[in-house]
């Protein structure tokens, strides 16, 4: 049943403008995801098309935006990696079925009305993953931000060093294209925050790219993308998809709880109350439907749901709104896609993760909180040196024990 809620003295121009700013921004940042994920752009133009009208009219949170975000581009690339080659009709085909179990999942958990336990989950393990998957993203993009090709058997710290090592190899036009632009995004966002600076860099290199011929200088465009409307696709179940379910929980686990701490951090704005259960089956939903086009599987995203809040959105209505902004660029605009320069996308997914970085949180914890700062730091390192799922089982299992020896010294 959809469900809109409408405030007092309703405006549908609040909603229109909010889901036309929120769409601009969305182009960008799916097909920078998509990459991050291991598929070509237009799979991430995908994935924001169809989430944003399924959760538009199920959903139970006037203003979370649903589409690619960077975390779980990078946790469905380090989920499918070890089992198929990306950016081929095999990794294609494993996003599709990882997508179905996943809003599979979700949509049982929320039959089953597991979101009242949302609340029992620290933060402080949330924040630790979150943050230890912002370093996993940044150091992912040293390849397209300098145009060098690191060894795949080196960790994240040693990818640092061997760019440093052999920094005389970079790129340099690249390297300047990627460095001026995050310096641009950071210094913009300063002085100018509501300047739309991600979409006009991306137009300017575009343009450039496009009169001066850059391809043939060496900055790695975008390239070919499809036209039009995507097709419905039926994946092919083997097996081996069983190798897939620990990250399908994973992934089921950690978008359903940051979609509800970004819903419920402004349920109170909207006058129906956020329902949490209902929202597990939307966010299921979305990805279950979305996945039988190829769709990188979507997620609550803060940025956009932020960047929705404060265009003025009122309802779900700003999300279909923003899902026609990417439907015209589906059929009309891939062409001119060609022409961005995959060092300006890199800088977008850096400047854009940076946010990720919780310091205050960090402070407070470790001033008033010593043992949830311990969790938070663990559930880091776990998720960095073990793997997604394993540092957040990890920072979980630590929380439980230490909560448990908590209350038994209070007993």
């Amino acid at each position: 049943m959809v469900q809109f809620n409408f405030p007092k003295n309703y405006r549908i121009r609040d909603d229109i403008i909010a889901g036309l700013t929120v769409g601009a921004i969305t182009i960008p940042q799916a097909m920078a995801f998509a990459l991050l994920g291991g598929l070509p752009p237009i799979y991430g133009l995908y994935g924001s098309l169809f989430p944003l009208i399924v959760y538009a009219l199920m959903g139970t949170s006037n203003y979370l935006n649903l589409g690619p975000v960077s975390v779980i581009s990078i946790f469905v690339f380090t989920t499918l990696n070890p089992f198929v080659t990306p950016f081929t009709d095999d990794y294609i085909n494993a996003v599709i079925v990882l997508g179905i179990m996943i809003g599979l999942i979700q949509i049982t958990g929320g039959v089953l009305k597991l979101g009242r336990y949302f609340d029992y989950i620290p933060k402080s393990v949330v924040s630790g993953f979150v943050q230890a998957a912002a370093v996993v993203i940044m150091v992912s993009q040293i390849p397209p931000a300098f145009k060098i090709n690191l060894p795949n058997n080196l960790n994240y710290i040693e990818r640092i060093v061997y760019l440093i090592g052999y920094i005389d190899m970079v790129h340099t036009l690249t390297s300047v294209f990627f460095i001026s632009a995050l310096m641009l995004l950071f210094i913009l966002s300063r002085f100018a925050p509501k300047f739309p600076t991600a979409i006009v860099l991306l137009t300017l290199t575009g343009v450039g790219a496009f009169i001066f011929g850059l391809e043939k200088q060496g900055i790695v465009l975008i390239g070919e993308v499809p036209q039009g409307l995507p097709k419905l696709l039926w994946p092919e179940w083997s097996i081996s998809a069983l190798n897939y379910l620990p990250g399908a929980f994973g992934i089921a686990f950690v978008t359903t709880v940051g979609s509800f701490v970004m819903a419920k951090n402004v349920a109170d704005r909207q006058p129906k109350p956020w329902d949490a259960n209902r929202d597990m089956i939307a966010l299921g939903a979305a990805k279950f439907v979305s996945a039988f086009f190829g769709s990188l599987v979507p997620a609550g995203s803060f940025n956009r749901s932020i960047l929705n809040l404060k265009a003025g959105a009122k309802t779900q209505l700003s999300g279909l709104i923003a899902a026609l902004v990417v439907l015209f660029t589906l059929l009309f605009l891939t062409p001119v896609v060609y022409y961005l320069p995959q060092s300006i996308i890199a800088a977008i997914i850096v400047y854009s993760v940076y946010f990720l970085f919780d310091f205050p949180l960090v402070k407070e914890l470790w001033t008033s909180n010593r043992s949830h700062a311990i969790y938070l730091l663990i559930t880091f390192l776990g998720t960095l040196t073990l793997g997604f799922v394993q540092g957040i089982v990890v920072g979980l299992l630590l929380a439980f024990v230490g909560n448990k020896l908590v209350s038994r010294k209070q007993s």
